[in-house]
């Protein structure tokens, strides 16, 4: 359901879990390619070249030492096993050493490379929105323990209906608006059922049935962190309450 961070990848995969240092090496592939390249000057291909099965050992070998401690990111500390070792390489095997010094790339392999790149920077940034959208959602599971919820509840109670989504939503955003009902929300984990229910002239059975969806949407709502999920509250925004034209 959710992917995994990197992080946690990283550290399944210094624990031994084959799977996960399969998936790290799939998401890194076109990355350990673009790096290979750079450091070859050339355009490198994972059926004819040599130089990535040593890119590959270095990957893997940056996968077990990698520190989560240390400053730099798992990323830029990969590249750095990889050019070295792609360097150790080439110092060994002097043709090899002597073809990179004369390497001169022509039009056609510089396009590749840019292609290459352009792909890897693309794929690259996507993993890392995929990662910050699991870390959120990871944020928001610990939010919502607070009050009792999961997101397993939050499937099951989420509104089929547009208009009562839309009618859910706004109750959350009448609590976002009134400092009073938000400090009572966060004193007591708790609706202020007394009070909404002469603001919004819901009933009680309809408030209760909305509990959870109401909850889960002011902490969207309310909590900075949360902010990247504000996309699924259909339109509304609590600055105004309205549905967006």
């Amino acid at each position: 359901m959710l992917q995994f961070t990197l992080k946690r990848l990283l550290q399944r995969a210094k624990n031994g879990e084959e799977k996960a240092r399969e998936e790290l090496i799939i998401k890194h592939r076109d990355y350990i390619a673009r790096v290979s390249s750079r450091v070859c000057r050339r355009f490198l291909s994972w059926e004819n070249d040599d130089e990535l099965s040593i890119a590959l050992l270095a990957f893997n070998e940056a996968i077990d030492s990698y520190d989560f401690n240390q400053g730099a990111s798992f990323a830029s500390f990969a590249y750095t096993v990889i050019q070295r070792r792609l360097t150790d390489y080439f110092r060994r095997n002097s043709a090899k050493y002597e073809l990179l010094l004369s390497a001169n790339p022509d039009r056609w392999e510089n396009h590749a490379l840019q292609l290459l790149e352009q792909r890897s920077q693309r794929i690259y940034q996507e993993g890392v929105q995929q990662e910050r959208m699991a870390e959120t959602i990871e944020l928001y599971q610990q939010h919502l323990a607070l009050y009792g919820i999961t997101l397993e509840d939050l499937v099951q109670c989420s509104p089929k209906h547009r208009d009562t989504r839309e009618r859910f939503i706004q109750v959350a955003v009448t609590i976002v608006h009134n400092q009073h009902l938000l400090k009572v929300l966060n004193r007591t984990r708790k609706l202020p059922v007394k009070e909404l229910l002469e603001m919004t002239g819901l009933s009680t059975r309809v408030l209760e049935k909305g509990r959870r969806y109401i909850i889960a949407t002011v902490l969207v709502f309310t909590e900075p962190e949360l902010s990247a999920l504000k996309s699924f509250t259909q339109g509304f925004i609590p600055e105004t309450g309205r549905e967006n034209a």
